[in-house]
């Protein structure tokens, strides 16, 4: 029997199971990939990069130091945000800023032709006070436009919007920033101030972007002290290791169920670290979806979305193994490179990449082809 709102757990059984079987090849020839096929193996050395294939990375950060000053303080305000060891941030902080002597020789070090610059702190996402924070975007964002303009042919941009402190005015930014400004979409650092874009009140900005063809980019950022309070004596699994992994994915979940993207079909969702762990769980997701009590009714399968309306990056450290799981849940032509600078080793990024095993029309399509297509690079 048809659960009233969507489909019942037979029903989804005999939807899954056939799709999961049919997984998507990523190897020309229809195959299957998987590290045992791997074939032959191109360079490791990303320096050499011998078939100068253009690289475009599309989750690379920087930072005024005035904006960085905010952010630490927010950060001091926080007492349950001592997991950071300042040995390995401080490093990286000074970086976000310096053009000519950090980022642009490391592009030219590693062969990277373009970076997609986007803010690297969750500062607007924080500011309730349109007053301060709808200027200070715009401010923000004219200088991200001022460095992309000296530097047009290595520098894109995403916009940075004031979501917190009204989220009209944040509509309005993205569409100033994308059409007067030349940028590729937005990057919004989570929640703001706990409140997620699944809200009504956030709508006008995925109506926005979906009428812009501009994809909107879903950083990590913090979880709320209630929230903390699971990883009590565990500093190891906050930030990256677990705790921004969980907050990210709950993000993109809560507005793929919230119905964003049947309203706004169009609209575009980018997730990185290879999809927040979303695309290894989409059988998962439309069991239990189908098990559920719903207050809302979907269109479709949660999965159908994250294929259709999600695309996701390589940014941050991983496995190959992973990307091959990415490769074969959302299929080559929905996956960007990104190396997270500078809070990631861009010598690393690549060489992971450069290990995982595939055809040279997807690396070619991961490394530049599928940003320059949905970036309109």
């Amino acid at each position: 029997m048809k659960e009233k709102d969507g489909i019942g757990r037979r029903e989804f059984l005999g939807k899954a199971i056939p799709s999961a079987l049919a997984l998507p090849a990523v190897l020309h020839g229809g195959s299957k990939l998987s590290l045992a096929e791997s074939g032959p193996s191109p360079t490791t050395d990303p320096k050499k990069n011998d078939r100068k294939i253009k690289i475009i990375a599309v989750e690379e950060h920087w930072a005024t130091k005035e904006l960085s000053e905010m952010a630490a303080q927010s950060w001091k305000a926080r007492k349950d945000l001592s997991w950071r060891d300042p040995k390995v941030f401080s490093g990286s902080i000074p970086r976000l800023w310096d053009f000519e002597k950090s980022r642009l020789p490391m592009m030219d070090e590693y062969g990277i032709a373009m970076q997609v610059l986007s803010n690297g702190h969750p500062t607007f996402q924080q500011l309730n006070d349109a007053a301060i924070a709808v200027p200070l975007a715009q401010k923000f964002n004219d200088l991200q436009a001022e460095i992309i303009r000296k530097y047009p042919d290595r520098l894109a941009g995403f916009a940075n919007l004031p979501t917190a402190a009204d989220p009209k005015a944040a509509a309005d930014e993205l569409e100033r920033a994308v059409t007067k400004l030349g940028f590729r979409g937005a990057m919004i650092h989570g929640h703001s101030n706990w409140e997620y874009l699944d809200a009504q009140k956030y709508w006008v900005i995925w109506e926005r972007a979906a009428a812009l063809g501009a994809p909107i980019y879903i950083h990590p950022n913090e979880p709320s002290s209630d929230s903390i309070k699971m990883y009590g004596g565990y500093t190891e699994l906050m930030g990256p290791t677990w705790a921004w992994v969980v907050e990210t994915a709950t993000h993109a979940l809560r507005i793929i169920v919230s119905g964003v993207f049947d309203a706004f079909p169009k609209a575009m969702l980018i997730l990185g670290h290879l999809g927040e762990s979303l695309p290894y769980l989409l059988g998962r997701f439309d069991e239990g979806y189908a098990m559920s009590l719903k207050g809302r009714k979907l269109k479709r399968l949660p999965s159908d979305y994250i294929k259709e309306n999600v695309l996701v990056t390589t940014s941050g450290l991983y496995k190959p193994e992973a990307l091959i799981c990415a490769m074969n849940a959302m299929g080559p032509d929905r996956i960007l490179f990104a190396v997270d600078y500078p809070f990631a080793d861009p010598k690393a990024s690549l060489e992971v990449f450069e290990r995982t095993p595939m055809s040279d029309s997807h690396r070619e399509k991961i490394y530049h082809l599928n940003a320059e297509r949905w970036l309109r690079l």
